[in-house]
């Protein structure tokens, strides 16, 4: 319940322009493209780091500058939105399990891809099934199309990767 609590005061502080935000733990926010004034409102919310997994070098750099000018931690890793590697999980696992991490706000433009990442992460690092890792990405707030979406693109991963997990 922490985790909800703390998702609805980030989205209630971003009225202005409200953020698409998944808070799927206590510690991990997925999230849509941030805007300016966001940055300022993860530090209130107790954030500590932005993991940006954009692919547009120029748009990191000035949001490494506004996301660091607010005390925030910032990582861009562009990892691709299809067809996704082993390694790029192998790497997320090593951010969001580093304790220096601290609370994460995960990104990409429209949320999906970080979903996407966070189910396989939960699938391939943490063992769990797809229905807990769906039912855990329902319960933050996505909904039936991006459910499909992930479900798709999982399916696609364990194919090239995993044949016995799909």
């Amino acid at each position: 319940m922490q985790h909800q609590t703390t998702c609805n005061a980030l989205q209630q502080q971003t009225e202005v322009a409200p953020l698409r935000s998944y808070a799927v733990t206590d510690r991990v926010l997925l999230a849509a493209q941030p805007q300016p004034e966001d940055w300022q409102r993860f530090v209130e919310a107790g954030y500590q780091t932005v993991l940006n997994i954009r692919s547009d070098p120029e748009r990191a750099a000035v949001q490494a500058v506004a996301a660091r000018a607010v005390g925030l931690r910032y990582i861009h890793a562009p990892w691709p939105a299809y067809e996704l590697e082993p390694e790029h999980l192998a790497e997320f696992a090593r951010i969001v399990e580093d304790p220096a991490t601290g609370k994460l706000v995960f990104h990409c433009r429209s949320a999906t891809r970080v979903g996407l990442i966070w189910m396989l992460y939960r699938m391939v690092h943490q063992g769990w099934s797809r229905e807990q890792a769906e039912a855990e990405l329902r319960a933050a707030g996505y909904d039936d199309d991006a459910i499909e979406t992930f479900d798709f693109c999982a399916s696609d991963f364990f194919e090239r990767f995993d044949p016995q997990q799909r």
